[in-house]
């Protein structure tokens, strides 16, 4: 839900087109999913950055 508020306010509050909207958003799942990969974290969606996970 976090990526289609994102793109909500991409759209209407920016003026931005929508597939702009999306190619923007797959970059910054990408740049999400490299950073989770690399850092062995999981995703919090109230965070800004990945949260360990409990072990």
């Amino acid at each position: 839900m976090l990526f289609k508020r994102h793109h909500e306010v991409n759209v209407k509050t920016k003026s931005m087109k929508p597939m702009r909207s999306v190619r923007k958003l797959c970059g910054k799942l990408a740049r999400l999913l490299v950073a989770m990969a690399q850092s062995g974290e999981a995703y919090e969606p109230d965070g800004n950055l990945p949260v360990k996970q409990a072990a």
